[in-house]
Parts: structure tokens; sequence; C-alpha cells
């Protein structure tokens, strides 16, 4: 219920008002006829003219709305206008003629002229309804059909109403009226069936003839009695029809829907199947009531036996065109679902038979039945009648653009083997306006891609000028690159060894100034302010032996000229060793010792390990003020690990960069009161570099610094 009242509310405003005063009408007229007593007077003159009234509105319905209309249905309404208009002037004239029987005893009335002349007019109306067929035998067929169901429909009517009550003269017109409406209906249930006419439009038009079959069947069996159905409960069916096909004329104005609704698939569709089993169905039921009634009446009905033959018959020619129908329709649905346009013409170029996309291509003009042409479709300056000629024998294809536009089709005609000397072309037209699209941006592309390729082409060749003159600036800057290094080399090689001559010449007047002092020291005869003269001056001597020990070896390792010799060689003897060359040393006792001379052998250069042991010594002592300095040792998987730590202000974290770097201290203020040059750590980490090792540093939690370095196992 919801969903029908969201339809009804989607309806526009005139639709939904037309619908309330149907409605209200109806309801008026069955409360007259409720409440009227029936011995009135006037009932059944007031009873006509509430029929009669819907059915003159809805003419005239159709009058006033004739040019708001779809175009391709006006012809069809007009003819259902009549038929409303005669039906109207019937119930009309029932008010002044009286029932029959009473005051006319004629056998067909005025009102009955009107009436049954209205049937045709709503017959042709209701064909006329439909989209039509595209194929002769899809109309053969719809016309057997309508023949049958509509001729079983009168033949049982005229059966069933002949048993049920003697048909008498006065009778014969009044039971031509429901016999007619149960064609009417017949024929609209088989356009609902075929689709060829929108399923509401059937809904209501079949609606309204089963109201109308139910009042003119009463009204056949109130003329046995010369009584008349107006202003009675039986005379709601005329009422309810008529104005259901008032508001479907109101409703047609608004509808908006596809009148080319093509052929339907007779496999898949419900109404094709019933379309197929009815007419069957109701000749089975024709013949079944003949035979039964012959058997309980022991009477055969000549005419329903002939009547059955005919339908007998034609159902077999029937099946005959539905097989050919079927055969045609795989053909037709292969030919319509084609994307393309394509057509079937003569050689004049009257258009024969087109599948959907092909009548997109072209508008229809004001006479529908103009037959189009294809010269008019499509214009091209080499398409003219000996084209079509020359297709109706060989295969022409041709560049065409359509008419009123600028669309390009490639259009291709074939001759097609027809009966009789009748010549068919066949024609498919491709659009071309994708491709012509894609030429135009491809033809856009190539030249700027020729554009582009001069560009680059004379860029090319400004780079190579330039690449060629930045060739020779290189060269030229390498040539004097070359020679500057040349020079520097020289200038290196010559600072080498100046700086190994002077260290030599350096050593020998230090040495010998050591043993002069040594030798006085150890005479024992000079004062005591003269022995600590002599002491500091010995110190002296001392520290600068070791710088020019520093500078000679790292001449020496600069120019791969120093030798190591490693040999199994024991720490614990090392260190011993450092320690009494630092005998004549100050803070002696700061130093502690804790390497166990039951570790291993490494394999060092015994001058080398002391040199770096002596470096890390002098730093610890000069750097650490106060507290221990440790020298440890433990084993590792990877050898024997020493360490040298102290308890002095450790080394910054921003300044650790600059460690085991040549000539850098950490604080350049220190200058006056620590010695040193920033030569140690840089030699003791290039000596242990040489020994296959490496001197690092990290920072214990306690405070201090920690350096350390690792010695292989000897073997």
């Amino acid at each position: 219920m919801r969903a029908y009242l969201e339809r009804l509310n989607a309806w526009p405003i005139r639709q939904r008002a037309a619908l309330l005063e149907a409605a209200v009408y109806f309801a008026l007229v069955w409360l007259w006829v409720l409440l009227v007593p029936a011995d009135y007077a006037g009932r059944f003159i007031l009873g006509g003219m509430m029929i009669a009234a819907p059915a003159a509105a809805g003419a005239l319905q159709v009058l006033f709305s004739f040019n708001s209309l779809p175009k391709a249905r006006r012809e069809a309404w007009l003819y259902l206008g009549l038929a409303l208009a005669g039906w109207a002037v019937r119930h009309f004239l029932w008010i002044f003629l009286g029932p029959r029987g009473q005051d006319d005893p004629s056998l067909f009335s005025l009102s009955d002229l009107f009436g049954l002349l209205a049937y045709p007019f709503a017959a042709l109306g209701l064909v006329r309804l439909s989209t039509g067929f595209r194929h002769a035998p899809a109309r053969f067929r719809f016309l057997l059909d309508l023949i049958v169901n509509s001729g079983v429909a009168v033949t049982l009517g005229w059966l069933l109403l002949g048993r049920a009550f003697p048909v008498g003269p006065q009778q014969v017109v009044p039971t031509l009226y429901p016999i007619a409406d149960m064609v009417l209906l017949m024929v609209i249930v088989n356009l609902a069936l075929a689709g060829a006419v929108a399923r509401s439009t059937a809904y209501v038009l079949g609606l309204s003839l089963i109201f109308m079959t139910l009042s003119d069947y009463a009204n056949s069996l109130l003329s046995l009695y010369q009584s008349d159905p107006a202003g009675t409960f039986l005379s709601l069916g005329w009422v309810l029809a008529y104005l259901l096909m008032g508001n479907e004329v109101i409703r047609e104005r608004q509808r908006v829907e596809d009148l080319d609704q093509g052929l339907r698939s007779p496999l898949l569709d419900l109404s094709t199947q019933i379309q197929n089993i009815l007419p069957v169905t109701l000749v089975l039921a024709l013949a079944w009531y003949v035979l039964a009634d012959w058997r309980l009446r022991g009477e055969l009905s000549t005419f329903g036996v002939a009547m059955s033959l005919v339908f007998v018959a034609i159902l077999i020619v029937r099946l005959g065109i539905r097989a050919g129908e079927v055969e045609l329709q795989r053909y037709w649905q292969l030919f319509s679902s084609l994307g393309e346009p394509a057509f079937i013409c003569d050689e004049q170029g009257r258009i024969l038979l087109g599948n959907p996309a092909f009548s997109h291509l072209y508008e229809e003009g004001d006479d529908d039945a103009a037959i189009p042409n294809l010269l008019s479709i499509f214009v091209a300056p080499a398409l003219d009648t000996d084209t079509l000629t020359r297709a109706s024998r060989t295969v022409v294809s041709d560049e065409v653009t359509l008419a009123g536009e600028q669309t390009p089709y490639l259009l291709t005609l074939s001759p097609v083997a027809a009966e009789g000397r009748r010549r068919l072309i066949a024609g498919v037209a491709h659009d071309l306006s994708e491709q012509k699209q894609q030429q135009d941006a491809l033809r856009l592309a190539f030249g700027e891609l020729q554009t582009v390729h001069r560009q680059l082409e004379d860029l090319n060749t400004q780079l190579e000028a330039r690449v060629e003159e930045r060739t020779r600036t290189l060269q030229d800057a390498y040539n004097q690159l070359e020679e500057q290094n040349k020079k520097l080399q020289e200038l290196d090689l010559l600072k080498t060894d100046f700086v190994s001559m002077v260290s030599h010449e350096l050593r020998t007047p230090l040495n010998n100034l050591g043993g002069g002092l040594e030798l006085m020291l150890g005479r024992g005869r000079a004062s005591v302010a003269n022995q600590q003269t002599m002491q500091l001056m010995q110190a002296e001597i001392h520290r600068l032996t070791r710088f020019v020990e520093n500078i000679l070896n790292l001449s020496a390792l600069d120019a791969g000229r120093l030798e190591l010799h490693p040999v199994p060689l024991s720490m614990a003897v090392a260190v011993e060793e450092v320690l009494r060359k630092r005998s004549l040393g100050q803070d002696l006792g700061r130093i502690v010792t804790e390497v166990s001379p039951d570790l291993p052998l490494v394999w060092a250069d015994e001058a080398a390990v002391q040199s770096v042991l002596h470096h890390l010594l002098d730093n610890a002592l000069k750097y650490a003020v106060e507290g221990p300095v440790i020298i440890r040792s433990r084993l590792e998987s990877d050898g024997v690990r020493i360490e040298v730590l102290d308890s002095g202000p450790g080394i910054p974290p921003g300044k650790r960069h600059l460690l085991f770097q040549r000539f850098q201290r950490l604080d350049a203020r220190d200058s006056q009161s620590v010695y040193g040059y920033g030569l140690g750590l840089y030699l003791s980490r290039r000596l242990m570099t040489a020994m296959k090792s490496d001197l690092c540093y990290e920072a214990p939690k306690a405070g201090g610094s920690c350096f350390y370095f690792i010695l292989k196992v000897a073997e």
C-alpha cells in the first residue's frame, strides 16, 4: 500500500485532481443509488444522466486535450473519444426512448445505433494505441491471435447466453453488447501480451472493459424482463468504466515514455509465453464446452463445432507463422543489437529496414508515412544514385557525413540477394568521430614533436659546442692541476726530506746533551740547586727527543718507509719496560698496573706498542692532575684488550670528533701550562692501524677517559 501511495504522490497535480474528482463523482453516484427509493419516478432519468455524463466528459477531454497528447497517439485517442461519444449518446437516448420492449417494439433502436457504432471506433483506437510490429509475420500472427481469442470469446458468449436463457428477437441486440465488450477486452489483452502498448494503459483500459462487460451483461439479462439497469447498482460498471477512460486521457497528456519499444524476447518474457498459449487454451475450452454440452443435452451444436474447426485451422497456420517468427527473431536480435547503424535499402536509396542505432541518426518528419532516403541522411560528393547502382553489384565504401551535421562516417554498402529481380543493398555506417579526433591529435602531436625535435637539434648543437669548450677548459685545468700536483709532491718530498734531515741533525746533539747531563748528575759533585737545574734540563731534552722521534716516525709513515716487525709479545713485559723508561719522570707513583703476566702473547711490534702506551700515559698524567692512571688488560674473544683509564675531566662530546687528528688539542689555552703538539694520539692510531688494530676512545660512566686497543693473540 505504501508503494502505491508513493507512486500516486509522484503523479502531477492535474492527474491527482482528476483522480480525486472521479472518486468523488463515483461515491456520489453510489450514495444516490443507495439512498434514492426504488419507486422514485425520476430514478431512471437521473440514472441515465449519471451514466452518460462521465462518457461525455471523457469524449470532451479527448477533444480539449488533442493537441497536448503525444503525436503518435492522437489518432488512437481520437477513435477512443468517438467511441466514448457514441456510448454517451446511447445512454442519453435511453432517457427519452425508455427501456427496450415497453414503448419501442422494434428490434433495433436509435440508441443501439450509436452504442454499436462505438465499438468499431474503440477497436480501431485500441489497435492504433500499439507501437506497431517491425515484421510482417509478427503483425500477421497478432492478427490471427486476435481473431482466435475474440472469435472464441464471441462463440462462448453466444453459446453461454443462449444456454442461460432463451434469446428472443428482442434480446439479440442487447446480447451483442457484452460480446463486443469481450472482443475489445481480447484486443487489449493481446496488445498487452505482445508488449505493443504500455502496461499501465492496458491495466486501466482492461479494467474499464471488465466493468463495462458486467453492466452490459446485466442489461442483457434485464432485457428478458423488459427492464433497464439505469439508476441501479448494475449501472455502476458503466460509470466506473467511463471515469477510468477519462482519467487515462489526462494521464496520457503527462506520460513520457519510449513509443518504439521494439520486439521483446520470446524466451524469457512471461507475457510472451501467455500470448503463445492463450489462443490454444481458449480453443480447447471452446471444444470442451461443445463436447460437454453435447454429452449433457444430447444435441450437438453445429455452430460450435464449425467455429471450433475454423479456430483449429487458424491455430495450425499460426503455428507455422510462429516458427518462422522465432527464427526471424534471432536474426533481428542480432541485427538490432549492433552498436553501429545498419540498414537495408533499394537501388533508389529508400530505407526498407534499419536497426535502432540507425533510427537515431535521423528524425522523422511530420508525415509518418514518409520513407527516409539514404541520400538525404548521408552527404558525400561521391554518394549518388550511380553509387547505389554500383553497390547493388559490388561492395562500395566511402567516407560520408551526417546531413545537417559534421559527424564523419565510413559507409559500406554491399549487395543483398533478394527474391525476384529486385535488388537490395545492405549498409553499415561506422562512426569516425573518435578516429578523426585521434588523427587530429596525432597530427598536432606530430607537429609539436617536429618543433621539439628541431629545438632539441639546436640545443644539441649548442650543447656540443659548450661541452667541447668545457672539455678544453677542464683539460687545461687538469693539466695545470697535474703540474701543480707534481710540484706539490716534489715539495712534500722536499718537506719530508727536510724534516727527516732536521730530525736526524737534532737527535745527535740532543743525545749528546742528555748523555753529558747524565754523566754530570752521576758524579754528584754539583750543588743541590745545580742538580735540580740539570734534572729539569734533562726532562726537556727527553721531551724534545720524543718529539723528534715522533716527527721521524710520522715522516716514515707518510713516506711508507717505517718498518714494523710484529713478534709474539708479552703485554706485562711491555708495560713494565714503558714504566722503567719513565723512571726519571714525575708522577710515576700515580700509575697503577693491572696487567696479568698470565695473559697469552700478542702479535705486535714491541717499539710501536711501547710508543703508544707512552703517549697514552703521557696524556693521562698531563690532563688528569690528580687521581690514579690505570693500565688494565683482559682477554676477549678477538684478542687481548689493553685500556688506559684516568679520572680527569674527560672529553666533551662536542670535541670528540677532533680526537686522533694531527696538531689538534681540545683547548688551546692550556698550552702555557701543559706541553703538547697534538701528535701523540694521531701517531698512536697510525701505529695501531699499521699493526692491523685500532685505537679507540670511550667515556666511562664514573667520569674520566678511557683509551683502548685490541691485539690479536699470537698462535
